[in-house]
């Protein structure tokens, strides 16, 4: 049995939450070893009614789960703070707008066979991935340029995430502490902006999980965010939340 922790990075938005939970409780919780959840509630999008509503959300489905409560909200500090906290050999890692498509359970951990597999991520629309086409590995191409020209390297560098995943226990421990809390999280694994954390995954790999090379979780947020004129703004590797 692969015994396994939850991370959920939550904002103050209940309507979200609680499709998210019920679909990943009965889809996919339902059919791992569950060790702990935990979650963390950002005061951010709704108001304190919002934030009461997710709090009982959690404690209705995770009655003994873990709830972070910070006074700012942050990305970067609620993936650091969760993973930490973590002790399992496996962590789960969610957000508050993410549904399952399908029943997973123990076969989505079998990719971990291969121990160079630190990290193995549910296929979803946004990865844009073909399995058949390019693999399981999600890696891209490294370049250089000379006299202003992009020339490649002829070598791939892995490419890990904050996306919907499972993560060996100790390497996502290993990655939050070495995580720069002022950039986005997962910028910080390929965009050469904090170069420990990127040397520490590059012997790593991780495995898109996709049987049959479709997504099998769908993010149910981007309608959410473009009702509400909400855009997420990358400046100087740090991600926003702004309002058009």
């Amino acid at each position: 049995m692969f015994k396994t922790d939850v991370c959920i990075v939550s904002a103050r938005r209940p309507d979200l939450l609680s499709e998210t939970l019920s679909s990943l409780s009965q889809r996919i919780f339902s059919n791992i070893d569950l060790v702990d959840v935990y979650m963390n509630l950002d005061p951010i999008f709704g108001d304190a009614k919002d934030h009461e509503a997710c709090v009982s959300l959690f404690r209705g489905h995770f009655p003994t789960g873990v709830l972070f409560e910070p006074e700012a909200p942050g990305f970067a500090n609620a993936v650091h703070r969760l993973w930490l906290a973590t002790t399992a050999d496996f962590v789960m890692h969610f957000e508050d707008d993410w549904v399952a498509l399908t029943d997973i359970g123990e076969e989505a951990f079998e990719p971990f066979s291969d121990p160079t597999v630190a990290q193995i991520s549910f296929h979803t629309e946004e990865k844009n991935w073909d399995v058949k086409k390019n693999g399981h590995l999600h890696r891209k191409n490294e370049y250089f340029r000379l006299a202003g020209v992009k020339l490649p390297k002829f070598t791939r560098r892995p490419i890990f995430t904050t996306s919907p995943s499972i993560l060996r226990g100790p390497f996502a421990r290993a990655c939050a502490g070495l995580m720069d809390v002022t950039k986005d999280p997962e910028k910080q694994f390929y965009s050469d902006v904090n170069q420990p954390l990127q040397a520490y995954v590059r012997k790593y790999d991780n495995y898109i999980f996709s049987p049959e090379n479709k997504p099998v979780i769908r993010d149910i947020g981007r309608n959410w965010r473009e009702e509400k004129g909400i855009k997420k703004i990358i400046r100087d590797s740090s991600s926003f939340w702004e309002a058009s």
